[in-house]
């Protein structure tokens, strides 16, 4: 049998039946090599991703995309098909054996990508094969995965499943499909090409165990340890013609980021110039303490009690330096916005004079993973360019995450802080001394400053001391202090 298409491609298709098998030999005007010729790639258009492979996956390649199920994959792969439709013109070709196409076009518009419009305008084309059984499978899926791509002429194309297939075609005639149709004729086609895999829990293999040799490059998206709640990570197995100096990365998958989105985190902890410049931190006394302020850029973190006045310092500090010319963002893991606007209030603070460059948002720390929590910092950085930043209190997030957890999230916070030069205060709630320097925070920081009740006669007093500055000397004795009506007063 040979297979013909009304207007064919350069490349052509021979089937030949024997008794104990099926094998297809392919014949090409172009040289069909399992490395694609050309050196272009083409982009994911996913930011992140594109960045990891040096601008996207490999022209003509195949790449294996394969994990857990939940991981994913769907979704990645139809950003792949997506993006290139919308992004860059290319057209592209989803063939599934999965799911139908209803129910395909309904859960991916709850993504937010709206494929059948683009079916309409001829952009995308969707091959249902979910009911393609029996004998003539392989020629028929082969057939039509051809002459679609040629007549569309898509550039991009999805299979989905590995799995799948394997159920409609059995072992041998789904590694006759792979290696044939896959790995040599959508080369000829020009065709970039996505093949998912299912990898079960406690299993390494993806299906044939073969196909990992077939394909140009391996993605694969696992679940990490259930105890940590950053618990996804890709994993460039392969990847060939592409320099990797990383292969690993975490992701988040949310439609808010628009599917899965790989965070990279900065390479280096420094920024260009070491600032030697401090600023203000709202309070008179603190900064004859500090002898001068803090440095800009560094990350301050104030210990005490609750009720101590972390917030209210957190508060002032940020506000002098808005009406300095700063740009400020307070974050807070405990009160609601409106509970932080009555406490500015209370202490002669005007959030209507303060609010185009001082941005206060509230987060339930429960809710959010610490890489979300990261993303949603980062974006926030790069939307309203802060130069002061306060968290307030990030030992909230402690008694909700592993150690682990909670170790990264203040690394990635101190990368963040370092790589765009923000000052940054953390307020943390362990206090006493001894908690501050077996905390995990404490190697993080810069300054420590601690907030902390004495008792007086029949009363309690509150006085503060300067634990720690990095790169600077300060004073060495407590001094004690009153929250105001006009906010904190050192003692002198």
């Amino acid at each position: 049998m040979s297979l013909k298409l009304e207007k064919p491609p350069a490349v052509s298709v021979k089937w030949t039946a024997s008794k104990s098998r099926k094998k297809a030999d392919v014949v090409s005007k172009r040289s069909l090599s399992d490395k694609p010729t050309e050196s272009k790639k083409i982009p994911v258009g996913i930011v992140e991703l594109d960045e990891i492979l040096g601008g996207g996956f490999p022209a003509r390649s195949l790449i294996l995309l394969t994990g857990n199920a939940g991981s994913g994959k769907t979704i990645l792969s139809m950003q792949f098909l997506y993006n290139g439709a919308v992004k860059y013109g290319e057209k592209g070709v989803y063939v599934s054996f999965a799911e139908n196409r209803d129910d395909f076009y309904r859960n991916m518009l709850s993504l937010g990508m709206d494929m059948r419009n683009l079916e309409s305008k001829r952009l995308f084309k969707f091959i249902d094969m979910v009911t393609m059984r029996g004998e003539d499978a392989l020629k028929m899926i082969a057939e039509k995965i051809v002459e679609t791509v040629s007549e569309l002429k898509a550039k991009r194309l999805v299979i989905d499943s590995l799995s799948a297939l394997l159920q409609a075609m059995g072992v041998a005639e789904a590694r006759i499909f792979l290696h044939t149709v896959l790995g040599k004729v959508t080369k000829s086609l020009g065709v970039t090409t996505l093949v998912l895999g299912e990898i079960p829990y406690g299993e390494s293999k993806t299906g044939l165990g073969m196909e990992e040799f077939v394909a140009d490059g391996v993605i694969l998206l696992t679940h990490m340890d259930k105890t940590s709640s950053a618990n996804r990570r890709l994993t460039i197995a392969k990847m060939r013609g592409t320099p990797l100096d990383r292969t690993s990365f975490e992701y988040l998958m949310d439609v808010k980021y628009g599917g899965i989105g790989p965070i990279l985190l900065p390479k280096r902890a420094d920024i260009l110039d070491s600032p030697t410049k401090k600023i203000s931190t709202g309070v008179e006394g603190l900064d004859k303490m500090l002898h001068g302020g803090v440095f800009r850029g560094s990350v301050t973190i104030l210990e005490g009690a609750s009720g101590i006045g972390k917030t209210i310092m957190c508060l002032q500090f940020l506000a002098a330096s808005v009406l300095k010319g700063e740009r400020a963002l307070f974050i807070s893991l405990e009160e609601p916005i409106g509970q932080i606007i009555r406490t500015m209030k209370g202490v002669g603070l005007d959030p209507q004079m303060l609010s185009d460059d001082f941005v206060i948002d509230s987060y339930v720390p429960e809710a959010l993973t610490p890489l979300q929590y990261y993303k949603i910092l980062k974006d926030m950085v790069d939307r309203y360019t802060p130069t002061v930043l306060a968290f307030d209190p990030i030992t909230a997030m402690r008694h909700l995450m592993t150690k682990k957890d909670f170790i990264n999230f203040g690394r990635y916070l101190q990368l963040l802080a370092k790589q765009k030069g923000i000052t940054v205060v953390l307020t943390s709630t362990y206090g006493a001394i001894e908690a501050v320097r077996s905390s995990e925070l404490s190697t993080l920081t810069d300054n420590i400053i601690i907030m902390r009740y004495f008792e007086i006669k029949d009363r309690m007093g509150r006085e503060m001391l300067v634990l720690k500055t990095r790169g600077s000397d300060h004073e060495k004795k407590t001094a004690p202090y009153e929250i105001t009506d006009s906010g904190i007063r050192i003692q002198t």
